[in-house]
C-alpha cells in the first residue's frame, strides 16, 4: 500500500465472531472482517511512523530472531519479511489462530503458534533479538500487563529490544467524552486499563529494561485532516463498532439502550470528528533494551 486508501476493505458480514479463549478480556472480534481491518490499520500506522516497521535502533541480520506477540493477522511480520534478510527467524503468536494467514501466503522463515504473551514457552528464554507488540489495550488486564512485559523481557536475548505500540489520548468533544465514558464502563467490567500508556514506561523499567525511547504519533481524525484523516476516522470507528456486542450484552452501561442507539452514537462520533478541526488520536511506540 503506497497511499492511504479511504475505504476499508469490509466484508458484508453482520454477525461478528469473538474469541473463545478462556479467561480473556478481549472485546474486539476475531473474524475475517477484523483480519481485513487489521491489515488496513497496519499500513495506515506504518505511514504515520515514516514507513518504518522497526523503531528500535537495530538493523536485523541473518542470525537474528524476531517475535511478534498478539500477532493477529500477522501483517506486521509479513511486511517486515520483505525488508530484512530472508533467513531471519520470525515467530508470531496469539491466543488463537482464527485470523492467522494461511501457510501458502508467507515465507518459510515465518512461523505462527498459539500462545498468550502472559505465558510464552520456557524454551524461548533469551532467544529473540526483537519483540514487537501492538495495540493490546483491549486485551490485557492490569495484572496481565505486568506478566506480559516480564515474559517479553525473559524471551529477549541480552542486548535485544522490545517495541510496544499503544493508543494514548482520545479526542475531547462532547460526543467523544460520552463515548469515552462508555468505554471506561466497559473497561471496568472487563478489567481493561484503557490508559495503559501511562504505566507502560514504569512497567518496562521495573521489568529490567533500559535505554527507553518514546516515539509519539498524532493522527488527524475526520475530513478536516484530508485523505489521511478520513482513513484514520474510518479505521477507529470500525474498532469501536467491533465492541457493539460486548457493550449491548452488558446492557449498555446506561449510555446506549439498543443497537440503534449504539449505531447513532457511532454516527455522531464520525460527524463530530469531521466537523471539529484538530480532532486527533495519539499513538506511542516505546522501545527499550534488555541489558547485556
Amino acid at each position: 500500500m503506497t497511499s492511504v486508501e479511504t475505504s476499508l476493505p469490509i466484508l458484508e458480514q453482520t454477525t461478528r465472531y469473538y474469541t473463545d479463549f478462556p479467561e480473556t478480556s478481549y472485546v474486539l472480534p476475531s473474524d475475517e472482517k477484523e483480519r481485513k481491518r487489521l491489515v488496513f490499520q497496519h499500513y495506515l500506522m506504518k505511514r504515520g511512523f515514516d514507513q518504518r516497521n522497526v523503531h528500535a535502533p537495530i538493523i536485523l541480520k541473518s542470525s537474528d530472531k524476531v517475535l511478534e506477540t498478539g500477532t493477529g493477522s500477522g501483517v506486521w511480520l509479513l511486511d517486515l519479511a520483505t525488508e530484512i534478510p530472508n533467513d531471519v527467524e520470525m515467530q508470531g503468536t496469539d491466543i488463537e489462530s482464527k485470523i492467522f494467514p494461511v501457510p501458502e501466503t508467507y515465507p518459510n522463515n515465518i512461523q505462527f503458534s498459539v500462545h498468550s504473551v502472559t505465558s510464552l514457552p520456557r524454551a524461548w528464554t533469551d532467544r529473540f533479538t526483537l519483540v514487537h507488540q501492538r495495540l493490546l489495550v483491549a486485551s490485557l488486564q492490569d495484572a496481565q500487563w505486568h506478566k506480559a512485559i516480564n515474559e517479553i523481557y525473559r524471551v529477549i536475548a541480552p542486548g535485544g529490544w522490545v517495541q510496544l505500540f499503544e493508543a494514548s489520548e482520545w479526542p475531547a468533544g462532547p460526543v467523544s467524552t460520552k463515548h469515552r465514558a462508555l468505554l471506561t464502563a466497559l473497561g471496568r467490567q472487563r478489567g481493561i486499563t484503557w490508559d495503559c500508556h501511562k504505566y507502560i514506561p514504569r512497567m518496562l523499567v521495573d521489568a529490567g529494561f533500559v535505554d527507553l525511547k518514546v516515539v509519539p504519533m498524532e493522527t488527524p481524525l475526520g475530513k478536516w485532516g484530508g485523505e489521511y484523516g478520513v482513513a484514520h476516522r474510518k479505521n477507529l470507528i470500525e474498532v469501536w463498532r467491533g465492541m457493539k456486542a460486548p457493550i449491548l450484552k452488558a446492557g449498555g452501561f446506561g449510555f446506549v439502550n439498543s443497537e440503534q442507539e449504539f449505531d447513532q452514537l457511532m454516527a455522531d462520533l464520525e460527524t463530530e470528528w469531521d466537523d471539529t478541526p484538530g480532532s486527533a488520536f495519539t499513538y506511542i511506540t516505546w522501545c527499550a533494551q534488555k541489558p547485556l
